[in-house]
């Protein structure tokens, strides 16, 4: 069972590749992060994240997922992959924070419980209903 939390305006994925621990970034910062006390070297600065949704980022610390946090029923490469497809804006890659709220409900925004909120249906709605929900939520009213 992985887990997604924020970081620095990305999401933060912690999985397992094999017996493995590993972590993503899914989407891209939108603020200054401090990578070394988030507990990773710092990622390569030139990423097509239009086209590469998802990076693995190399461990250097202690990382932690902090806040309220979703967990789903994937791992590894295959969950990094999910979660971009879902959660990121085609246009720019950055992370969807109208879908983020969705998903984690105003009260948690507005006060983060630092809860798991159990998400494995987020990855097995079919593609073809999450992105109904995707166009209604991203749609400029």
């Amino acid at each position: 069972m992985a887990r997604v939390g924020r970081l620095a305006g990305g999401l933060l994925l912690q999985t397992k590749l094999g017996d493995l621990p590993a972590w993503f970034l899914v989407g891209d910062t939108k603020v200054p992060c401090d990578w070394q006390a988030a507990g990773f070297a710092p990622p390569a600065p030139k990423r097509d994240v239009i086209r590469e949704r998802f990076i693995q980022l190399e461990v250097c610390g202690a990382p932690t997922l902090t806040g309220t946090t979703l967990s789903i029923a994937l791992e590894g490469v295959e969950a990094a992959r999910e979660i971009g497809e879902r959660l990121t804006v085609a246009r720019n890659g950055s992370v969807s924070e109208r879908l983020w709220t969705l998903i984690l409900g105003e009260e948690e925004i507005e006060v983060p419980s630092g809860r798991t909120i159990p998400c494995e249906w987020l990855c097995q709605t079919p593609p073809a209903v999450w992105n109904v929900v995707r166009e209604a939520v991203l749609k400029c009213s």
